[in-house]
């Protein structure tokens, strides 16, 4: 199905945490077990402590294409694991889509990524395969992707789906933002080069909003 993501859904990422907070595409929020200490505006000297405590927000609706309108056969594979060995990080990935309340339906455990089914496969050879997670949770205050922020250039990063085969991706692009001024447009498009986007949450950790300032985001394109 050649699935859509709009800028609605982009928008979503731009508030709250642990892969945006609060008032993030992300469903759900972070446990807090201790005070976070101040991070610096640079992704590879963040030092952010995951403390967050779910909370939950009125969202934009997420325009998704009608299934009446996808051609015959099978979908692709979805992912099913994620491992990034550089910053530590093998987890289980499992498709989500989007809540009663409009926002994606990230897992709540920071143990686990959501694959967001209605952007790419990463068997397809087009389009932005999006991928977020908590930076921490209840079940796992500091979850896989906590150190996203120390992604390099060059690292490499493996989806595996579930028909078994694993492709490959090098980082090109490791950027910390502020919620408040990111456009998701340009990381959320089911058309263009074929690349992998990661999302979670860093920064600054805001007591009174109980979510984090930024957003990690890492872009990858495909090995070779």
């Amino acid at each position: 199905m050649k699935r859509l993501l709009g800028l609605a859904a982009a928008a979503l990422l731009l508030t709250g945490c642990a892969v945006p907070s609060a008032q993030s595409v992300l469903r759900g929020g972070e446990a807090r077990t201790s005070a976070p200490a101040p991070a610096s505006s640079s992704p590879s000297s963040l030092t952010t402590t995951p403390a967050p405590r779910p909370s939950a927000a009125a969202l934009p609706d997420i325009p998704v294409r009608d299934a009446a309108l996808a051609p015959p056969g099978a979908p692709p594979p979805a992912p099913v694991r994620l491992a990034y060995g550089a910053i530590g990080a093998d987890m289980r990935v499992a498709p989500v889509g989007v809540a009663g309340d409009g926002q994606m339906a990230i897992p709540e455990d920071a143990v686990l990524a959501g694959w967001y089914r209605h952007s790419a496969s990463p068997a397809e050879e087009d389009g932005t395969v999006v991928v977020a997670a908590h930076a921490g949770s209840i079940p796992t205050p500091r979850g896989p992707l906590y150190d996203l922020r120390d992604s390099r250039p060059g690292h490499e990063v493996v989806l595996e789906d579930e028909a078994g085969r694993r492709t490959a991706y090098r980082v090109a692009a490791v950027e910390q933002l502020t919620k408040t001024a990111i456009d998701f447009g340009a990381y959320f498009t089911r058309t263009g080069d074929k690349r992998l986007v990661l999302i979670t949450c860093g920064g600054r950790w805001d007591e009174e909003r109980q979510s984090y300032d930024d957003n990690i985001i890492v872009t990858a394109v495909p090995s070779g």
